[in-house]
């Protein structure tokens, strides 16, 4: 019961969930990116997910927990534009992911707090309060060391990361909006993902080539962790603001040098860890301040509900 009336610690475990099973599904893309172009995958990938959608909404439906199909949005324009985002954003990471190492796509995964903090006030109308300003500056200054030779050592992966960073930004700073007018939250991992294979579909005559079982069984892999992640995402976008969620998403790091190390041989540098650990750090400083207005509301609403109407 403490769990259910803790809509912050449900978005904070939600979200350790969602970033470790998207850094498995990185893992293995990366893998599949050295065989297969990106169309043959997202195609794939896009139309497991999207009959996975179906299945779980039809599944969900049966007992009660959907109050209609995945088929039908409240918010037609907004999905539309969270559509497109995600597929940029996984256009923008699938090269990011294969031409740069797992560590690296964390420098771009830290700039997304920053993003979300600029497109939070206009999109949400959610404030940003001074502590977490500091975080992010902390989070700025972490990303700095990510990079010691500076904008020498950019190449087109680290440009890739960029814009899908900011289009993943943007996808889930939509999803935040949608979920305060949006109940069934299948209605967002549907979509966007059907959006994904259609647009693949355009490009696959020209990339497309023969996959053994083994590259199959990874698509599908892919597709059930990355799923998996996109569902407890939007559903972390539920409880938690953006400007919180995504400093918190740094968590990912680390999982990124685990599997990294194991399955890659990837070490990162020293100055990579250091930025990465002030990069998690600012994401501990946006949460303490999400929790701390929340209490004291909790307190003003008790204090308002003390006081005998006149």
């Amino acid at each position: 019961m403490r769990l259910e009336r803790n809509p912050i610690l449900i978005g904070v475990l939600l979200l350790l969930g969602s970033t470790l099973l998207n850094t498995l599904a990185d893992g293995t893309v990366k893998d599949l990116a050295e065989r297969l172009e990106a169309p043959q995958v997202f195609f794939l990938s896009g139309l497991i997910m999207a009959g996975l959608s179906l299945l779980s909404a039809r599944a969900g439906a049966r007992v009660g927990l959907f109050p209609n199909s995945c088929l039908i949005s409240r918010a037609p324009r907004l999905l539309a534009l969270r559509s497109a985002a995600t597929v940029a954003a996984a256009l923008g990471f699938f090269y990011a992911v294969a031409n740069i190492q797992l560590a690296e796509v964390f420098l771009f995964i830290g700039l997304m707090p920053l993003m979300s903090a600029i497109l939070s006030r206009p999109l949400l109308g959610e404030t940003i309060q001074p502590a977490a300003w500091v975080g992010l500056g902390l989070g700025v200054l972490g990303l700095g060391m990510l990079f010691p030779e500076g904008v020498s050592g950019l190449s087109l992966g680290h440009i890739c990361g960029f814009g899908g960073a900011f289009m993943g930004t943007l996808s889930l700073v939509i999803s935040r909006r949608m979920a305060k007018i949006e109940n069934n939250t299948l209605v967002q991992v549907f979509y966007p993902n059907l959006a994904l294979a259609l647009t693949a579909a355009f490009l696959l005559p020209t990339v497309w080539q023969p996959m053994s079982a083994y590259d199959l069984g990874l698509i599908m892999l892919y597709s059930a962790l990355l799923f998996l992640a996109r569902w407890a995402m939007v559903l972390v976008m539920r409880h938690l603001r953006a400007s919180v969620a995504l400093p918190l998403m740094n968590i990912q790091f680390v999982w990124m040098v685990i599997v990294g190390f194991l399955f890659f041989g990837e070490v990162p540098a020293p100055f990579t860890l250091v930025g990465a650990l002030m990069v998690m750090l600012a994401g501990i400083i946006a949460l303490t301040e999400q929790a701390r207005e929340e209490r004291l509301a909790r307190m003003a609403a008790r204090r308002a509900e003390a006081i005998p109407a006149e």
